[in-house]
Formats: C-alpha cells, sequence, structure tokens
C-alpha cells in the first residue's frame, strides 16, 4: 500500500503545539490567574493540535464517535499511527513521541471517512 503524501503535503500535528515561548506565555498565565488551578485545566495540547487540524474536537457524545474511539483504543498504537499517516497525517514530534491527542485525531479521520463528520 502506498502512501500519496510527501514531505511537502503531510500535515505535521507538532506544528500545531505551542512553542517554548507560547508555553512560557501559557504558564505565566495560569500563575497570575485568579483560579491558577481552573486555568490549568483549560490550557490543553490536545485541543490546540485538535482545533489546528480539524477547527474542531471530536464529539464523544455521539455513539458512533464512541464507537469510533472504541475501535482506535482497542487497535495496536502502530496501526493508528500508520493509519493517520496514510490519511496525510504525521503524529510524532521531533522528539518521536506522539502528539497529545494523537488517537482523537484517527477518530476525527475515521469520522470523515466514514461520513459521521463533515468539515468545512
Amino acid at each position: 500500500m502506498s502512501n500519496q503524501y510527501t514531505e511537502e503535503n503531510l500535515i505535521r500535528a507538532a506544528s500545531f503545539l505551542p512553542s517554548q515561548q507560547e508555553r512560557e506565555q501559557q504558564q505565566a498565565d495560569i500563575n497570575a490567574a485568579a483560579d491558577p488551578l481552573s486555568a490549568l485545566l483549560y490550557s490543553d495540547d490536545r485541543e490546540t493540535v485538535l482545533y489546528g487540524i480539524f477547527g474542531d474536537l471530536p464529539d464523544y457524545d455521539n455513539p458512533e464517535m464512541e464507537t469510533l474511539w472504541d475501535e482506535v483504543l482497542d487497535a495496536d498504537p502502530e496501526e493508528v499511527y500508520e493509519y493517520c499517516f496514510r490519511k496525510g497525517i504525521d503524529l510524532f514530534q521531533d522528539d518521536g513521541k506522539p502528539v497529545p491527542g494523537w488517537r482523537d485525531i484517527a477518530v476525527m479521520l475515521k469520522a470523515i471517512e466514514k461520513g459521521i463528520l463533515q468539515l468545512a
């Protein structure tokens, strides 16, 4: 099975992660917040990556999306990495670790493929 994506048109999920400077600013904002715990809970790299790629988050209240989550969760991670790569998304950061929310990315791709989710 060949992959139609090249380095030029492959989406690097890691490119949607905050830079070191942005992380430092987030930490400063959290420390200065009236409720630092709440601020920390709502600073989520997973959401940043998902919004960056899809402009949306998976709706796990939808039973079809939950079924897809179960499929992805039960799958071998290597198969999920390969699936996402074949669909044009590189899940790995420079340190070789997958981005936060890599399973959610797979769920979103599967939802699009099955017609459950349509993005503008």
